[in-house]
Formats: C-alpha cells, structure tokens, sequence
C-alpha cells in the first residue's frame, strides 16, 4: 500500500498531531533556557584599545614645527604592519601568559588600522578588565625588548563588564525552539509514515481502487 504525499496532506498531518508538535517544541525550548541559565559558566569580555606607532613623537626632530603634526601614509602603513606583528608577538609571549592567570586572550586589528583591540575573558568580570589593563601596561616594555623603537599607547582602558558575552541566553533558546520545532514535525511524518490504519480522511478508492459506499461509525470513539 502506498500513500500519495502532497503539501495538502503534509498539513494534514501536521494538524492531526498538533498537540505534539507543541509539547516537543515548548520542551526543547525550556530545556535549553535552563540549561543555558543555570548550567553553563557564564563568561565576561573587557577590551582595551592601544595604538602601535612605528616613531615615538617626543623624539622626533623639531626643527620644523609642522613636521611635528604631519602624519604619512606610509608612517600609517608600516604603523598597521607592526601592529600585526604585535598581535603575534603578545599572544604568544610567556610574559602575557604569567599575566593572564587563566583568562584567554584575543587582540584584533580595528579595520587593519594600528589601532589593536585587547579584549580578556573571564568568568569574572572584575577579573577580565583587571586583567586586560595589565597586558595593556605590560605591551610598551615588551615591545621595545623585541622591536627597539617605536612605542605603544593606551587610547582607551578596560572596563569591568556588566552583562556576560557568553553564553547568549536569546540565541540559545530559539535554536532550541527551531531544533524541537524540527524534530516534532520529523516525528509527526515519521509517525504516519509507519501508521498503516485507514484513518477516515484516506482516499480508499486510490489505495484499492474499490469505490466506498458507506461508513460504519464508531459511535465509542466518537464519543471519548
């Protein structure tokens, strides 16, 4: 016996285990509500943001004021180069790792510019900005003992997090409704797929090719 699916039928069974459908998703969803609210750590970013030159301006030449105050793309250029080279430099510096205590560290480039965004985590949120100002202060000596010139400068200091950035509570939940949306219904096809009873809206004439006269209802189901 086969059975002709269409989108009408789909619905139709979809209709028919409504109910399900509902329980499953509005489990999944608590489910994954709680276990995102109460089960997993939450942890908590503080970014600073520091500047890597290529020149330190207290000493360059002052003979002409105006050379003081012009800035060169290529000064900026090899400025962002360097700033690359820091990333590279810090994240792996056994110096920044004594000052981590633990945290992880992640520095990237605003817009491939010279400016560096440190950012620590923690599941202490007084712990990570206390933590990212210290690789902040520890950045200018450990880059003059690798590069000898230039200097790096502290444009905007860490603060202490209010809201953790992980886990994202909202995000958690629809994934959980989506996921148990898609399961109940993966269910509800299943489950008529393996049902081999003749339910009343089954087109018998199709099935056999036996034209039906009548129906003998059950008046016991009917009436639960």
């Amino acid at each position: 016996m086969t059975k002709d699916i269409t989108i009408q039928k789909i619905f139709l069974i979809l209709l028919r285990h409504i109910k399900l459908i509902i329980l499953i998703t509005v489990i999944a969803t608590l489910l994954a509500y709680i276990y995102t609210a109460f089960y997993v750590t939450p942890i908590y970013s503080a970014s600073a943001i520091i500047q890597v030159s290529n020149y330190d301006y207290s000493q360059l030449a002052t003979e002409e004021e105006t050379t003081l105050n012009r800035v060169y793309v290529s000064d900026l250029t090899s400025s962002a180069t360097l700033a690359d080279y820091c990333t590279v430099l810090f994240l792996n510096s056994p110096i920044m790792s004594e000052i981590l205590e633990g945290c992880s560290l992640n520095i990237t480039s605003e817009n491939e510019t010279n400016f560096l965004r440190v950012t620590v985590s923690s599941n202490d949120p007084q712990k990570a900005a206390e933590v990212a100002n210290s690789v902040t202060k520890a950045a200018p000596d450990l880059f003059l003992e690798y590069y000898k010139a230039g200097r790096i400068d502290t444009l905007r200091p860490a603060g202490v997090p209010k809201t953790p950035s992980s886990p994202n509570v909202r995000t958690n939940v629809l994934l959980g409704f989506g996921g148990g949306l898609i399961i109940a219904v993966l269910l509800s096809l299943f489950l008529d797929l393996i049902d081999t009873t003749i339910k009343p809206d089954d087109d018998l004439f199709k099935i056999y090719g036996i034209p039906v006269f009548a129906e003998i209802v059950d008046f016991e189901r009917e009436e639960k």
